[in-house]
Order: structure tokens, then sequence, then C-alpha cells
């Protein structure tokens, strides 16, 4: 915020602060935020995540957080979202992620801008010591708070802080670990531009969402670039913001590539993945607890499951956008079967279904149900070609 508020040039910006309910001091930490931002001349927002306490707390509510804050950013018409991240986070993270055995893109961290749900995530002080930043905000004469969770041992990131004074002592300080992640993620860039050339040019996208291609295109090329394309196909058909466990990937190109003629079909991350005939097929699976729900507001412009961009039909009421495997009325269409429908999205208003992608049928019930505007986005994550652009080559 200290340093938006300073740049003369800046363009509009938001201060956003979401409060996850895990502590009692929230709320009013939250209310700092807002009170800070209103000193600096800055518009602000509260928002709130509840985050459920069990599992990985700290990923969860960092999810949570990213939510928030692309659901602010469309809503006040942005781009880009700017996070504080600095140099000793790019350490933490690095050592996280070769403890759990990372790959090259896990250690390749965190990059100073990506794609996050239709919008840019910029971290423009990814290179400079926490300290430094710090330093800028003692100075400033506003009153900060320093949350606790940080010092909570029972967190992996603060036992890696933990360890990084006696790292420092034999050489291995922020700045090594994160000029080692720099250089990685050069490694990571190059096997992206080979990865994308061989989705390019084997693999192709139906307006369901369905990626396929030949297998011999996966087995056929080092396995490191076989590696990055599977997992690319396993991230953008199950609409995740990141790739599966280098592990799991390894396992399941193993499976793909020594298939018997039979093929081979298995589920990861959302995704089931078959092989037949020399072909490989990924579409996302409705899974144990089907699809999300996510509220949406007449005329709204989102994407849903990270697989679908859907412009809300003018419809009064409390809506929300959720699969179409959630009702119970039967649905056809010419060109899938109802497990492929059952992956689309439908929009609902209390439980009912109120309108669907153009070309499904559904039983009616005497109701005329809407047309909604529903394109599939996930050939375009992938960077490949759709099904109907590929015939006409």
């Amino acid at each position: 915020m200290l340093l938006a508020s300073a740049w003369r040039e800046r363009p509009p910006v938001l201060v956003v602060t979401v409060d996850h309910g895990l502590r009692p001091e929230a709320a009013d930490e939250a209310r700092l935020v807002a009170a800070n931002a209103a000193a600096l001349n800055l518009p602000s927002r509260i928002m709130t995540a509840a985050v459920p306490r069990t599992g990985n707390l700290q990923d969860a509510a960092r999810r949570a957080r990213y939510e928030c804050l692309a659901v602010a950013a469309r809503e006040a018409g942005f781009d880009t979202i700017v996070t504080a991240h600095h140099q000793d986070d790019q350490a933490e993270t690095f050592l996280l992620r070769l403890a759990r055995g990372s790959g090259v893109y896990g250690l390749a961290a965190m990059r100073e801008e990506e794609e996050l749900d239709g919008v840019v995530l910029a971290r423009p002080l990814i290179h400079v010591p926490r300290a430094a930043l710090q330093r800028i905000a003692s100075d400033s004469g506003l009153e900060t708070v320093a949350d606790p969770s940080n010092l909570d041992l029972r967190f992996d990131r603060v036992r890696m802080r933990e360890l990084m004074p006696t790292l420092a002592e034999r050489g291995i300080d922020a700045v090594r670990l994160a000029e080692t992640a720099g250089r990685l993620d050069r490694a990571a860039k190059a096997l992206d531009h080979y990865a994308g050339a061989l989705l390019t040019a084997n693999f192709t996208s139906d307006p369901l969402g369905v990626v396929s291609g030949p297998v011999a295109a996966l087995a056929t090329v080092p396995e490191e670039v076989a590696l990055r394309s599977l997992a690319r196909i396993l991230r953008a058909v199950g609409g995740a913001d990141y790739t599966p466990r280098l592990s799991s990937v390894e396992m399941l190109h193993d499976a793909i590539v020594s298939a018997p003629a039979g093929g081979v079909k298995r589920t990861l991350s959302g995704v089931v993945v078959e092989t037949a005939r020399g072909t490989l097929s990924a579409r996302r699976e409705w899974g144990r607890d089907g699809l999300p729900d996510i509220s949406a507001a007449p005329g709204a412009n989102l994407v849903w499951d990270g697989r679908f961009r859907v412009v809300i039909p003018q419809i009064d009421g409390l809506l929300n956008v959720g699969g179409l495997g959630r009702t119970n009325r039967p649905l056809r269409s010419a060109a899938a079967s109802r497990g492929a429908l059952t992956v689309l999205p439908g929009l609902y208003r209390d439980g009912t279904l109120l309108a669907v992608p153009a070309g499904i049928q559904v039983d009616d019930e005497g109701e005329r149900l809407e047309v909604l505007m529903a394109e599939c986005i996930v050939g375009q994550r992938l960077g490949i070609a759709d099904e109907a652009s590929a015939q006409r080559r």
C-alpha cells in the first residue's frame, strides 16, 4: 500500500484484505488495514472467506484468499492483482518444495507474473528482501500488526523459516536460494516451450473440454517434455490452478506409455485419462463431491470450474452456476453422453435448473429453460486448437 500510494502515475487501485475468521483478532486487523488504506487515500474492501480447520490450513486459506482477490478484481473491472511476496518468500517456497520432492517446475517457485483465474497475478517485490520491506513499513508511522501464525511451528513454512539462519551460515541464504529458483525458472520456461509445441502439433480440445491426441506424441519425446505436457493437460482439463504433484504425473506417464494394446484408464486430479487404439483422451471427472457451485449475478461474466467462461442471463433471484450433474432431469445431446454432459455448467436458483448451454436438451417439465452462454476455455489454457479448427486445417 505504501509503495502504491507513493506512485504518482499509478493506475486505479483497490486495497483488499481477507478475514478468514481463524483468530478473534482477525476482524480488528482487517479494519486496521482499511484504516491505513484510508490514511493513504486508497479505496479498500474487506472480504471474508472461512476455511476448514482440518488438513493443510495455510494452503486452504491461501487458495481462499486468491479466490477473493480474483472476484474483487473482476467486480472492480481490474485485470491485475498485486501482492507483496518478497525474496524470503521465494527462498522458503524453494525449500518447502524441495522437501516435497518437486521437480523443475516446483523448484522454479514463484514468477513475477502469472495468470490466475482470468486475471494477472503480479509480484513486483519478489526480488526484494523481507527486511527492506519491514523498514518501509516501520518508517511509515502507520500502525502495523504481526500475524502470530508466522511463528507457529505447526506449519511447514514456519519450520523452514526457522532453518534459514542455520543454512545462511553455510552460504545457503535467501539470495542464493532465490537465484537458484530463478535459474530453474529459466529451465522450466525452456521445457514449457517444447511442451507447448508438442501440444499444439498433436492435441485438440472439443467444446466439452475433452482433450485428445496420439499416445505416441508423449512416448517419443524426452520424458521431461512429456511429463510437462501431460501435467498441463491435467491442469487445463481439471480446471485447476496448479499441476498435480510430479510423482503422480510420473506414475500416470509410465502407465500410459507402457500400456498394453487394450489401453489404460486412470483418474488423477479430477481428470479421467484413457488410452485406446493409440489415442489418449482426458475428460473432467464428476467426482465424489461433484463440481463447484459459485454465486452469479444477472449479466455477470465469470469463469466456472476453470474450464468455461459463462455469461449469466438477466434472471432475477439468487443465482449460482454448478455442474449439470446436480439435476435429476434427463440430459441429451447429439454429440455427447450423459456422463460428459454432467460436467458442463448449468444455472440454478434455489436448486432449480434455469439455463443450460446451447445444444443440450433437458426434460423441461413444462418449463422453458434459458440458454446459458458457456465458452469452453480448456483449449485456450493449453494453447491448442479446438477440434473444429483442427479439422479445418
